[in-house]
């Protein structure tokens, strides 16, 4: 089973100018993603996508492949993931690398460990999914507590809001997909209809720690993600 990682990592970025180059622990944040990816053991190719120079010369430095350009039509804040990692399947099968399966992983999201990786690959193989997503616990803003406004007024979300659960540890086991990492098939890709996430029938779940999830869309995130990897960089030297 031949195992392809891609790295999406574009130029553009409205809410963090030249995100994925920002510093992060002493290194450039897409170094995180790829030093993961590098880690992990079930990983046969390791690439990069991306349609930016000085990216692609960093994830070079860091050892991750760049075998390809991204082309300026999928390197938009329009275009989804699914597209470019189609694109990236594409482009390797014509450098003679047919994956089976794909691992997509979000340079935004640097607390993820080459075990987190493994685990996904590993689930999907002896599960025999389609597909494997990680998910990260949902704590403090669950579904069932959430509400609407009418105006300034306060209504149940949807019908199955409950009010019958006061404490948090009452509250039923929810999770949401946290974007770190989704291993999906090959014949998912070739098949995708744009009306989804692209997972299949049989989606399994792999929960993560609150570090392993880390994920940057905003400056607070930013420094916060340097705090918590501050640590990790110190054994990293």
């Amino acid at each position: 089973m031949n195992v392809l990682a891609v790295i999406p990592a574009r130029g553009g970025s409205k809410s963090i100018p030249r995100k994925n180059l920002v510093d992060v622990a002493g290194r450039p944040l897409i170094a995180w993603a790829i030093a993961a990816a590098r880690e992990a053991k079930r990983l046969d190719r390791v690439i990069v996508s991306t349609e930016d120079e000085e990216i692609a010369e960093t994830a070079r430095k860091w050892g991750a492949e760049v075998p390809f350009v991204r082309p300026m039509e999928l390197a938009t804040d329009t275009v989804s993931l699914i597209p470019v990692v189609q694109h990236a399947l594409a482009a390797m099968d014509g450098l003679g690398f047919r994956a089976d399966v794909v691992v997509s992983m979000q340079a935004t999201s640097p607390g993820l460990r080459g075990a987190d990786l493994d685990a996904a690959v590993a689930k999907l193989e002896e599960s025999g999914a389609d597909s494997v997503a990680t998910v990260l616990k949902v704590e403090h803003e669950h579904p069932y507590w959430a509400k609407r406004l009418e105006g300034d007024r306060v209504r149940p979300f949807s019908a199955e809001t409950s009010e019958s659960y006061l404490q948090r540890q009452d509250l039923p086991p929810a999770y949401v997909f946290d974007g770190a990492i989704f291993v999906r098939r090959r014949r998912l890709l070739e098949e995708w209809s744009g009306r989804d996430f692209g997972l299949g029938a049989d989606v399994r779940g792999l929960p993560l720690s609150a570090e392993s999830s880390l994920h940057i869309d905003d400056p607070i995130h930013l420094e916060v993600a340097r705090v918590v990897l501050a640590r990790r960089a110190q054994y990293l030297k």
